[in-house]
């Protein structure tokens, strides 16, 4: 698991299920929503074939009820609200599903030992394999200090991070 693995699941340390779906404003996203994006992109692009609306994730080598089509961008998730499927995960099953979705993603990409700087056929022209792992730390990162943020803005007291 890598650092920002790790600090994404200390995001879920002591956060009470009752808050994991919760938005804490409107136009805000949710801790769940979050990890759904995060998970959703990791499979998109180690596992799966990219991020065309049409795109069957059920064909993806990886699956999870993490990676919905309404986790891919801010527009679609704050437009459609999480399934009842999604409402009913706790706060440890998402943070579980998180990291078995970073897991299994990154075991099939190895299986799959493409050449890195290849540019995969779904994928926007130039962006190569090594640029989605280059970024990636980053993406991770970002979205676990919006994880945080939302804690703090629904009053919860955070792990320290």
């Amino acid at each position: 698991m890598g650092k920002g693995y790790y600090k994404a699941k200390l995001a879920f340390e002591g956060l009470a299920d009752e808050n994991v779906w919760k938005r804490p404003a409107d136009g805000l996203l949710s801790v769940g929503e979050l990890a759904g994006h995060v998970a959703y992109w990791v499979a998109a692009r180690l596992s799966g074939e990219g991020r065309e609306p049409e795109a069957d994730v059920t064909k993806w080598r990886v699956s999870s009820l993490l990676i919905d089509h309404r986790f891919a961008y801010y527009p679609e998730t704050v437009a459609i609200p999480p399934a009842d499927v999604h409402l009913a995960m706790t706060a440890d099953q998402v943070c579980s599903e998180l990291l078995r979705v970073h897991s299994e993603s990154v075991a099939s990409f190895k299986k799959l030992n493409p050449n890195l700087d290849s540019c995969p056929p779904k994928w926007p022209s130039g962006y190569t394999y090594r640029a989605f792992l280059t970024y990636a730390g980053f993406h991770v990162a970002y979205h676990t200090g919006q994880m945080y943020s939302v804690r703090h803005l629904l009053g919860d007291v955070t792990p320290d991070n």
